[in-house]
């Protein structure tokens, strides 16, 4: 566990908030951290609701097919091997199997990233909406911003200009240095 979770240990190793099982009771602080780990300590657990102006609806966020499927494989909640009259829940400081939990445990590539938060299968037409955060997400110990996005996307997936970029560039010099070459 060491290996795997240094410096995030044990639940006193947590932010105040996570210090509590999925049910709000007190963990008991020198016990394992579950999940451990800086990556699961900085899981995005801010709350986000979206609302039609026009017809005070809510559109929904659909988490059922957000995360890969051999990264749901990996993240599962205790099941085994839990001290006597404790359920997953009350040693657990957050549910393993969120799709919402498992993505924001894949790696980022860059220090600059988006996380997917969910899909919304209703078309979105041009007009007002309301977006109501319950901001428990706190950016200020390491300057961050926290942007909403919403983005189509097709086949292909969604828009990456640094993909386009880097492959322009790319091809760029490989026709440059095919001129050098040829001479």
């Amino acid at each position: 566990m060491k290996d795997a979770c240094d410096p995030i240990l044990k639940n006193k190793d947590l932010f105040i908030d996570q210090q509590k099982d999925i049910d709000g009771n007190d963990h008991d602080l020198e016990a394992p951290a579950v999940p451990c780990g800086l990556m699961a300590k900085s899981f995005f657990n801010d709350t986000l609701e979206l609302y039609d102006n026009k017809d005070k609806t809510q559109i929904e966020f659909d988490t059922t097919n957000i995360a890969w499927k051999t990264d749901i494989e990996k993240f599962k909640n205790i099941k085994k091997d839990l001290p006597e009259g404790k359920t997953w829940k009350q040693v657990q400081w957050t549910d393993m199997e969120d799709p919402r939990f498992i993505v924001w445990m894949r790696n980022a590539g860059l220090p600059n990233f988006r996380k997917l938060y969910g899909v919304v299968s209703k078309t979105i037409t041009k007009g007002q909406y309301t977006l109501k955060v319950k901001n428990q997400y706190n950016v200020k110990p390491f300057e961050g911003k926290k942007y909403f996005l919403l983005s189509n996307a097709n086949f292909l997936g969604g828009k990456n200009e640094l993909l386009f970029w880097c492959y322009y560039v790319s091809g760029a010099i490989s026709g440059v240095l095919s001129l050098f070459f040829i001479q």
